[in-house]
Parts: structure tokens; C-alpha cells; sequence
């Protein structure tokens, strides 16, 4: 499907709005935007008007909200890349203490063993009624 204006039917308001930011070569706020499609094509600008023209845009592929009411062609956009993150700096920065040379893979049990001692909390059932209060 093409969205040339060189068909013979009847250019939509789509097609008009396309040539005017095409002409334009900027967005614009989508009050003037469809005024000026409604101008070019000869319609009454009723809400019901301005309404259908707007829907028009926005169901249409080529073109892009870019907010605060301004639309722009999707063609502006610039292409999407896929990015890949760089490593964290961390991971490969060189340590002073002696601590932090140590093999990564070996795990200090002690210090694990250290931590589940100081959270285990035991769970009394007298609590259990009590609300708005921290255990």
C-alpha cells in the first residue's frame, strides 16, 4: 500500500497532513496541523471535523506524537540502534585492599554464616494480633 499522492482517489486529511509537515519540515502542534488540512481540503472546521482528522493521524503509521500536542513524521525519527552497556567499571577496577584481592568465587562461609545468625527472627504467636506496631 502506498501513501503517494499520485493515486487518482481522493487524498484523506492523513495525506494532506503528511504534505503539510512535509513542507513545513518541522512538527507542529496538532491545532494547526489539522487547520490546515481542513483549509487545503475545503472543510468546515466543526469539532466533528477536526475529530476525524485528528483520529486519521493518529491510526496512520507515518506519523509520530512527540507530545505537548505536537506531531512529526515517524521518517524524522532517528534510526533505533540497539545499544549494548558498557561492562561496570567496578567489576574491573583494581583494588588496594587486601580483602577485595581475593578470589571472587571463593565465598567466606563465616561471614555468610555471620549474617543468617544476626536476621534469623523468631516468630512469636502473641504478635500475631498486633497491628501498627514494628517486630
Amino acid at each position: 500500500m502506498t501513501h503517494s499522492l499520485t493515486r487518482k482517489e481522493k487524498p484523506t486529511e492523513a495525506d494532506i497532513a503528511y504534505e503539510v509537515l512535509k513542507a513545513h519540515g518541522n512538527p507542529m502542534h496538532y491545532h494547526n496541523l489539522i487547520e490546515e488540512v481542513l483549509r487545503r481540503l475545503g472543510i468546515s472546521q466543526e469539532a466533528i471535523r477536526i475529530a476525524a482528522a485528528l483520529t486519521q493521524i493518529n491510526l496512520d503509521t507515518r506519523f509520530s506524537f512527540l507530545g505537548r500536542g505536537e506531531w512529526g513524521l515517524k521518517v524524522w525519527e532517528p534510526a533505533k540502534t540497539s545499544r549494548k552497556l558498557a561492562p561496570m567499571a567496578l567489576m574491573n577496577k583494581a583494588s588496594t585492599d587486601e580483602e577485595d584481592k581475593s578470589d571472587p568465587e571463593e565465598l567466606d562461609e563465616d561471614a555468610l554464616d555471620e549474617d543468617a545468625l544476626e536476621t534469623d527472627e523468631v516468630f512469636d504467636e502473641t504478635d500475631e494480633g498486633r497491628r501498627g506496631e514494628k517486630w
